[in-house]
């Protein structure tokens, strides 16, 4: 199996290898060791809606590969790369990583995501006023600075100019220059109390005072509108590149928009001169797309100004080089499920994320039965109550192995209660500490302890958790064997290479290939003339010059190198050198001359390196994989895969 076999197994099957139940019907046997038909048929169904290759789809075939894949397990085992230090260390991290997402409240996660979908709908232009207070402010400046702007909204509700009162009251440093517009935003672009409050208030009105990490505001909304969809779009691109100056990409551009003006197919033009090739190919299309996914915003603007169907742009620039755009049709905004994926990221990532946190919390307190030691709480308020808590705290001998709460099996004492807060205490001294500060250090302790003993008990409780993770850790031993056995060699070995070369240059064959000349025009006429001029033997500079002259382009140029039997020869080509061919296609026409045949040959070891090795690669790998049959012999319960075949083909 090639490298990219590897790569679909590790990536789009994605095995759920768990270990099953000892009295489970047997498919198969590898050197004795039982594989259990339930894990096939698990896998089999699985994936098959994955997979493409109809090959793979038949059940022979795919358990050929399943029983490649386990033999290679059986080898990487065996060879204790499930002992070596970096392997256990990468699927630890991979463990953490992934743990993080079962660390989350699914119903409070699709809430916010669903709303953040809502409001990404829409874009609100808006206005404030800020009053700043600091997160951590006393209960008196807190009641001052709320008291200031509910006086403030007062005097807007009593017909106050929000701008003058913004710029005499409000603490926004910036408000000097905006007067407190803030211009549009839509979902993620201001913190989430502020985002909501704008999308909670109607168009015109005030907000009742809300509070941020920056203090308390109000705000005024001015506008709201409905967001754009997406566009599809087709263009050609002209390159600025080592083979042309800026001033020749004007110059095709041009003449590749007089093309168009003459009636030429856009998607003929693009699949000959485009130097986009990932869109070329398809006449110039590109993948919808939505306001802000493209790195050029000129290209976007000029694709989203386009009103109707098959409206083409001027040539505009880009970093890109030169383009003309041709829209194609206008969709209305991505649905919920389109968009899911990307929200769920942002949402992750946002404050809006600790409402989330917190509905976990709430959720494995009542999963592990844990209730507040109120009794608990008050013994560290009284225990901290004296002048110097820091002294009291590391003096203290009293009840230290008491409990505080437990989480199942585990017990948390007042010593590590003391350990976790002795730090946070230290930022105190030498003021001392308010009670308050034991219940929000309580809440902090309570909730690290239940996040931290489910993740450690993660693979216990959570089966699909420990599905992946099985998934996982027999991938990174399979991709660490294939580095060693198959795909390292190839890098570092180049006798051996070499030596595979030359025992099969005869497959590196290459046919005769062609350079050839094009001109194209959407006028025969004018094709006809450019054959006769050459007939006459006039150069091509003077032919340019003849058919195109001034402004005026009615005939592209261009050189290309065609293989036969790899390229696609147009209908009726003459494969003869100085031979003319005429083809015609979507109303243009092109002119073909054949300048120069190449002979058949051996292509060199250095022209076709990569290709060999691939060869090298896959062959090396067939004759692995019979040397590990014979040492670990796979004995197929023939009749369970007869019934199994009749099972899974219905």
């Amino acid at each position: 199996m090639h490298k990219k076999s590897v790569l679909f197994f590790l990536g789009v099957l994605f095995f759920t290898l768990t270990t099953a139940q000892h009295k489970e019907e047997v498919l198969l046997s590898i050197a004795d060791s039982p594989v259990y038909l339930s894990e096939f048929k698990r896998i089999y169904l699985k994936n098959i809606d994955l997979v493409k290759d109809d090959s793979q789809k038949d059940v022979d075939e795919y358990l050929e590969l399943f029983v490649n894949y386990k033999l290679k397990l059986k080898e990487a085992k065996a060879l204790g790369l499930d002992k070596k230090e970096s392997y256990i260390k990468e699927l630890e991290g991979y463990k953490e990583q992934l743990a993080a997402n079962y660390l989350t409240d699914t119903k409070a996660s699709d809430a916010l995501i669903k709303e953040a979908y809502n409001r990404s709908l829409e874009r609100v232009k808006a206005r404030h006023i800020l009053i700043m207070v600091k997160p951590n402010a006393s209960a008196k400046d807190t009641a001052i600075a709320y008291q200031k702007i509910v006086n403030i909204k007062d005097e807007i509700d009593k017909g106050g100019d929000f701008e003058v009162i913004a710029k005499e009251y409000s603490e926004d440093p910036s408000v000097v220059k905006n007067g407190g517009q803030l211009g549009w935003f839509s979902a993620f672009r201001m913190v989430y109390p502020f985002e909501s409050a704008a999308y909670n208030t109607q168009v015109g009105a005030v907000s009742d005072p809300f509070r941020t990490q920056f203090g308390y505001h109000i705000l005024q909304v001015e506008e709201r509108e409905k967001k754009l969809g997406d566009v599809s779009v087709a263009h050609i691109m002209i390159a600025v590149n080592e083979s042309r100056t800026e001033q020749e990409a004007e110059i095709r551009i041009k003449e590749v928009k007089q093309q168009l003006d003459q009636g030429v197919s856009f998607s003929s033009l693009a699949k000959q001169y485009s130097d986009d090739p990932s869109t070329a190919i398809d006449g110039g299309k590109i993948r919808r797309f939505g306001q802000g996914a493209l790195n050029s915003e000129k290209f976007e603007k000029t694709a989203f100004d386009l009103q109707k169907k098959g409206e083409l742009s001027a040539p505009i620039k880009t970093k890109y080089g030169w383009h003309i755009i041709k829209l194609l049709e206008k969709h209305p905004p991505k649905t919920y499920e389109e968009q899911k994926t990307e929200l769920t990221n942002k949402v992750k990532r946002d404050s809006r994320s600790k409402l989330v946190t917190k509905s976990f919390i709430n959720s494995l307190k009542k999963k592990y039965s844990i209730s507040k030691n109120e009794e608990g709480i008050a013994y560290f308020k009284k225990l901290i109550s004296n002048e110097n808590p820091v002294d009291e705290l590391n003096n203290w001998n009293g009840e230290q192995d008491k409990v505080l709460f437990k989480i199942k099996e585990k017990s948390y004492i007042y010593k590590d209660f003391v350990v976790f807060i002795l730090p946070e205490i230290m930022k105190f001294h030498p003021k001392k500490v308010v009670p308050s500060f034991i219940d929000q250090m309580y809440d902090k302790f309570e909730s690290s302890s239940l996040l931290n003993y489910y993740e450690e008990h993660l693979e216990e409780d959570n089966q699909d958790y420990a599905n992946i993770i099985g998934e996982y850790r027999d991938g990174l031993l399979l991709f660490d064997l294939m580095d060693t056995e198959i795909w390292n060699t190839s890098k570092t070995d180049s006798i051996t290479l070499r030596n595979f070369y030359e025992e099969r240059k005869e497959n590196y064959y290459q046919n005769e290939t062609y350079r050839v000349l094009k001109a194209s025009s959407a006028r025969r006429d004018i094709i006809n003339k450019v054959k006769q001029l050459l007939e006459k033997g006039e150069s091509i500079s003077e032919i340019k010059k003849e058919v195109n002259k001034g402004d005026i382009v009615l005939v592209i140029f261009s050189e290309e190198e065609w293989v036969k039997g790899v390229d696609e020869l147009p209908k009726g080509f003459s494969a003869k050198k100085s031979e003319l061919t005429i083809t015609e296609e979507d109303n243009f026409v092109t002119l073909i001359m054949v300048k120069e045949i190449l002979p058949s040959r051996i292509r060199t070891f250095e022209e076709i390196k990569g290709e060999i090795i691939n060869d090298f690669q896959e062959t090396r790998e067939r004759n692995w994989l019979s040397e590990l049959r014979e040492k670990y012999p796979v004995k197929v319960n023939q009749k369970t895969l007869k019934r199994v075949k009749k099972e899974l083909l219905k």
